[in-house]
């Protein structure tokens, strides 16, 4: 039987839960993010109150990150099995446990960089009519090639008011993970090899191509060194499978659609998508829904 909710839902309630289902987002990030909503909250007072009304119906939750260096602790909201039944159908193949528990400790700066990084994403490709579609969100995406198991930090597609779509698979880094190391299983080396061969697969015009993404968090030097170990590993460098960005260049940049704040491979600087249409685009995919984000797989 349908749970009698203690709140009329609208639709800015739905897109208010659906963006927590890409990922825990605290309410400051809500608020920036609701730029992009049919009708945006234009205080933060609201959007509060609304949160707290969505919490007394038992569709959401919140947890407090980590406490920052200034002494306030931001929440970080997530749906309840409620929140996501309402948004996908009481009969729905729920995920598992974990998606509806609070983040472990040690995984929240990595959260809030991935939030800070869709938020900053989602915004400025919205006030240019950038459409965000297929979304898939962390470890919900399982890519496999060669012996290699890849589950990236997100997965998207990118489309242009003129038609054009660009795929993207998102790494966040925060230095934790050794660079150089093929059998480690967590380190970067596997992971580019891993991305490489699954790459291998699409020639230069499937509409199953897609760029990886590595945000780094930690520094500009880190970053260089991800991008240079890529260009060492590529079986085909002239080929371009990876670009790189430092976090907080990226989300201090007022358009990375039109600004060349990425770096590829071979330290070409690139704006988030192509400016202008390029006929045979390496990183251009057909409009349809591509068959990477066709792979998903509830966790």
């Amino acid at each position: 039987m349908t749970k009698r909710l203690q709140t009329k839902i609208g639709r800015r309630d739905i897109e208010l839960l659906t963006a927590l289902d890409r990922c825990p987002l605290t309410t400051s990030q809500l608020r920036l993010l609701s730029e992009s909503f049919a009708q945006p909250f234009a205080e933060e007072g609201n959007l509060r109150r609304r949160l707290r009304a969505l919490k007394q119906a038992d569709l959401i939750r919140s947890w407090p990150y980590a406490m920052a260096n200034d002494g306030r602790s931001p929440h970080y909201h997530k749906l309840t099995r409620d929140g996501y039944r309402l948004l996908y159908g009481e009969d729905i193949a729920l995920p598992k446990r974990r998606y509806f528990e609070a983040i472990s400790p040690g995984h929240h700066h990595h959260t809030q960089s991935l939030a800070d990084f869709l938020v900053h994403t989602l915004i400025t490709g919205h006030r240019q009519g950038i459409d965000l579609r297929h979304y898939a969100r962390e470890n919900s995406l399982k890519l496999e090639a060669d012996g290699y198991t890849l589950y990236p930090d997100a997965a998207f597609q990118l489309v242009t008011p003129d038609g054009r779509s660009f795929n993207f698979v998102i790494e966040v880094d925060n230095g934790t993970e050794r660079v150089r190391s093929r059998q480690d299983v967590e380190s970067i080396e596997r992971k580019l090899r891993g991305y490489d061969r699954h790459q291998s697969q699409f020639d230069a015009l499937d509409p199953a191509r897609y760029l990886v993404l590595f945000v780094t968090t930690r520094s500009q030097a880190r970053l260089q060194h991800i991008l240079d170990l890529a260009a060492m590993v590529q079986s085909n460098p002239q080929r371009t499978v990876f670009v790189g960005v430092e976090l907080s260049t990226f989300v201090s940049c007022p358009n990375p659609f039109r600004e060349a704040v990425l770096s590829d491979h071979r330290s070409l600087k690139r704006t988030l998508i192509p400016i202008s249409r390029t006929p045979n685009s390496p990183q251009e995919t057909s409009q349809t829904s591509p068959a990477l984000l066709r792979q998903r797989a509830t966790v």
